[in-house]
């Protein structure tokens, strides 16, 4: 409840009339909504032995075309142009490497490797898995946005990008770009420990 609401509220209501009572209300149904959220959209990914833990926000696009970075640091961007965790299709997620000099999400997406699992939770609460499958480093001119923004595989697909590589000072900007790609699995959502994890299963692709 915003101030002005408040203060309305308490006047009228300390007036103890129903007149009082109804404006208060009124008031209350002219109050913006909140937006409900897809079930399927991203709101968290973690990766534990990256020191990934992080919420994701929405993001678009920018005037050239380009995927929209996160304006905080402390945030994973989902490209909300593309899937999001619901249907089949490839969930792409981008976040800053450092940002003022301080390492900040995806500092050590780089060290990544195929096989590690990264965990996305969406607005319905369910914790999905993703299994790495490749990291690749792309010059950020020329890099293959088709390659990286579309499947290459059924199922359901995470990628990841963020800056790296070769550094501009004069500029102050990374000249390269580093890509992991991960394939949804099937996993126990509490993570077990190293001497008792089970083998992680590919998900299997839906019926043609």
């Amino acid at each position: 409840m915003n101030r002005r609401l408040f203060l309305l509220g308490f006047v009228l209501l300390a007036l103890g009339s129903s007149f009082g009572q109804a404006a208060l209300v009124a008031a209350q149904e002219e109050l913006p909504a909140e937006p409900v959220l897809a079930p399927g959209t991203p709101l968290r990914l973690v990766q534990p032995r990256l020191g990934i833990d992080a919420p994701i926000v929405p993001v678009g696009v920018t005037e050239d075309g380009s995927m929209a970075a996160p304006t905080d640091p402390t945030t994973v961007g989902w490209w909300s142009l593309g899937v999001d965790a619901e249907p089949d299709g490839n969930v792409v997620l981008a976040a800053h490497v450092n940002w003022g000099g301080i390492n900040r999400v995806f500092a050590l997406l780089h060290l990544a490797e195929p096989g590690e699992v990264f965990y996305l939770t969406d607005a319905a609460g369910v914790e999905h898995g993703y299994l790495v499958t490749w990291v690749r480093s792309y010059d950020a001119n020329n890099a293959p946005l088709e390659e990286i923004f579309l499947p290459d595989a059924a199922g359901h697909q995470l990628t990841l990008i963020t800056c790296g590589g070769r550094y501009d000072a004069e500029n102050r900007q990374y000249l390269d770009r580093w890509v992991v790609r991960a394939q949804r699995i099937v996993h126990n959502p509490i993570e077990p420990s190293p001497d008792e994890a089970p083998p992680l299963e590919p998900e299997s692709p839906p019926a043609p």
